[in-house]
């Protein structure tokens, strides 16, 4: 493939990890061996083009000027196959005089070596530093190695002398590396390779740790509590684990791709996201969002492969908005609705953000994400359910009955008191509450009454009450374009409103 590549395409990008830089560079030594054709390298710390066969260890820094030059002398340049180094990382760190000058130097040779007979193979191999310009991606071949597919997995851990016959799970845990990244790990942990289970569990944690260090964090213990509330998204959830089932592929039924949910902060978005997690039993997968705009088109492509090839998995996204505010945010965009598009993978996306209006309307129309959520202020009977959820963390009685350590009227009350509050913040008065009864001398015992929980709502001020019109303004122009994440179905908590006053001393009506 990277031989065809080569001598059909002009100009070639080839990105690579730094773990694969040597494997990289053996390769395309193969494919110039193969068309009988020197290769020469060239990198910021190389004093020039240098056959591989002939490198040294006494390179001196090449300025920018010279790499022009170096270009420029390609149009005229005798038989050869040509690399460039990171070069584009480079162009990236000098003035934008000098940065026009390579772009009009790449250009150039593009025009040269497309309309006349090539002698010589022009590659440039990118770790994902550098950024290519629009205008220069229309004329640069992008490849990137697939990563190992089943079948090479097994072939590869056969010849580090591992048996798959022992330890099925060990093409699944190195899933998603490629063959160096493999072997490195490999090596690093030979102590253990008479321990299939010890290695399985370094391998996967050197995995994750590798990850990590691209952008992806995978968190594979997400259990968990239940949320309260989001009875909509739940029931939805159910309707998701069936579409991964062998009966729906067996109906033709399309893998789904997933969600958006939309809602002010603190309403549970992003702790819904384990939920999701560890009910359709995938691993999450955390993208970051600074790693993602760092690394540009390319390293997002490389995250998206390796999330692919890690299936299933549930990608998580937060902040979605974000992802597209600077200048490479349509690169990005694109990026991910081919993906979306296309992808076959078991993987299902979950995308969290405040502001609707702030997402490219693009990622909104049918057939990019399955459904889009509002995600509202608790309803009466959720705040209920959120603070007896985290009541019961610290006072066992909340986890014992219907009601736990309060009668109707005391829950009426305090229902009525945190209108308009989160599930973050009522999860915060609840440990405000139990914190309070801590001071108080409780020790271990402690007893989270009425008048605790209200003098904790006194302390934990809602979002709400900082910023009225903000809030409502995210609800208003959310809601028209969403799918309610909770039913709101009226219980007797809705029914009796009393006028209350909180007060230092206490409740009174």
């Amino acid at each position: 493939m990277l031989k065809n590549l080569i001598t059909s395409y002009p100009l070639i990008k080839v990105d690579i990890t730094v773990i694969d830089r040597q494997h990289t560079l053996d390769k395309i030594q193969l494919v110039g061996d193969d068309l009988g054709k020197n290769v020469y390298l060239w990198s910021l710390l190389q004093p020039d083009f240098q056959a591989l066969s002939a490198m040294g260890s006494s390179f001196q820094p090449k300025p920018i000027a010279a790499a022009i030059d170096l270009i420029g002398s390609l149009q005229a340049a005798t038989s050869g196959l040509y690399v460039f180094e990171n070069l584009f990382a480079v162009i990236d760190a000098v003035s934008p005089l000098e940065r026009e000058g390579c772009y009009q130097a790449i250009s150039q040779l593009f025009t040269r070596l497309n309309q006349q007979h090539r002698d010589c193979l022009v590659v440039f191999m990118e770790s994902g530093r550098g950024h290519i310009p629009a205008a220069l991606a229309q004329i640069i071949w992008e490849y990137k190695f697939p990563l190992p597919t089943t079948f090479e997995l097994t072939t590869l851990l056969l010849e580090h002398g591992i048996d798959l016959n022992v330890s099925p799970r060990l093409s699944n845990i190195v899933a998603g590396l490629t063959a160096e990244e493999i072997a490195v790990g490999i090596r690093a942990n030979r102590d253990a390779i008479s321990d299939i289970d010890l290695l399985g569990d370094r391998l996967l944690n050197y995995k994750y740790t590798l990850f990590k260090s691209f952008g992806l964090e995978f968190i594979g213990d997400t259990a968990t509590q239940d949320i309260g509330g989001m009875d909509l998204v739940k029931e939805a959830l159910e309707e998701v684990k069936m579409d991964f089932t062998p009966a729906a592929r067996e109906c033709g039924l399309p893998l789904p791709r997933g969600w958006i949910l939309v809602g002010v902060p603190g309403a549970g978005k992003t702790y819904f996201a384990k939920i999701c997690a560890q009910k359709l039993g995938f691993p999450l997968v955390n993208i970051g969002i600074d790693v993602v705009k760092s690394g540009g088109v390319a390293k997002f492509k490389q995250l998206l492969s390796r999330i692919d090839a890690c299936a299933p998995n549930l990608p998580y996204l937060d902040e979605f908005d974000k992802f597209f505010t600077d200048e490479h945010g349509k690169e990005l965009l694109g990026i991910l609705l081919t993906w979306l598009n296309e992808k076959s993978s078991a993987t299902f996306v979950l995308a969290t953000l405040n502001r609707l209006e702030n997402l490219p309307p693009e990622l909104t129309r049918a057939g990019r994400f399955d459904r889009v959520f509002y995600v509202d202020f608790p309803s009466s009977d959720e705040r209920k359910q959120i603070l007896q959820l985290h009541c019961a963390r610290f006072d066992k009685r909340y986890a014992q009955s219907e009601h736990g350590a309060l009668n109707i009227e005391e829950w009426l009350t305090i229902i009525e008191a945190t209108s308009k509050y989160t599930g973050a913040e009522l999860a915060q008065i609840a440990i405000v509450a139990a914190k309070m009864q801590f001071y108080k001398g409780q020790g271990q015992n402690i007893q989270i009454d009425l008048n605790s929980l209200l003098a904790a709502r006194n302390r934990v001020k809602s979002l709400y009450s900082r910023n009225p019109e903000g809030v409502l303004a995210i609800e208003n122009r959310a809601k028209a374009f969403t799918e309610a994440a909770s039913s709101n179905k009226p219980t007797a908590l809705d029914l009796p409103e009393l006028d209350i006053y909180v007060g230092s001393g206490g409740v009174t009506e």
